[in-house]
């Protein structure tokens, strides 16, 4: 798994908006509260991690939101539970390319990741 010092490298290295990496700050500390309030403490760092990365793709690739994610996280050493977890958040929306992301938030991490998004 990413750690977290290397997953925030990687949010820096695509977003240079201070607003984009303060929201992803936000998240991670909103995906961790949940995590430790919902009984998966010993996951808060994952869950963290999540957050933190869920808009990776969107300060330079804004139409192709949760589209070039996935390329974006593997390139940087992302397992494919967290892409799928990031990519999860957009589930439903038609984003500005044209493309309805069908990427289903099935853990309860990913639930709660989409429902604040």
């Amino acid at each position: 798994m990413i750690t977290r010092e290397n997953a925030y490298a990687l949010l820096k290295k695509y977003n240079q908006d201070p607003f984009h990496i303060q929201h992803g700050l936000t998240v991670e500390a909103v995906m961790k509260w949940y995590a430790n309030e919902l009984g998966y403490a010993e996951e808060a760092e994952h869950w963290g991690i999540v957050g933190l990365l869920h808009d990776i793709d969107f300060e330079l690739y804004p139409e192709e939101h949760c589209l070039k994610a996935p390329e974006l996280l593997r390139e940087g050493g992302v397992d494919d539970d967290i892409i799928h977890s990031v990519c999860s958040h957009g589930y439903g929306i038609t984003v500005g390319c044209g493309v309805t992301i069908d990427v289903e938030p099935t853990h309860q991490m990913e639930k709660v990741l989409f429902a604040g998004n």
